[in-house]
């Protein structure tokens, strides 16, 4: 019997993206590591490392960064939705 090759989490789209904290985020990578869409990434300023949702519009609000996180430097926070956009106004 052949097995299917499924992805373990289905992708889904939520209103919410992951707030990150950078007084709290130690830059342990924890969150990057769990990330299946490689939206969350490390990144060094003035030699402290920590994480960045760099990719925001392709996150899927899935909230498994934030369990991952042992210092609770993320939280998911509701995203405003965006307008749809629509066919341009005709000109008169």
């Amino acid at each position: 019997m052949a097995l299917l090759n499924l992805p373990a989490r289905p992708p889904r789209r939520t209103s919410r993206r992951p707030g990150i904290d950078p007084a709290r985020c130690t830059g342990c990578g924890r969150c990057v590591a769990v990330c299946e869409p490689h939206v969350l990434s490390l990144e060094t300023r003035d030699w402290t490392k920590f994480a960045v949702l760099h990719a925001p519009e392709s996150c899927t609000g899935c909230n498994w960064c934030a369990p991952a996180c042992p210092f609770g430097a993320i939280t998911m926070r509701l995203v405003p939705a965006l307008p749809e956009a629509g066919p341009p106004p005709s000109a008169p």
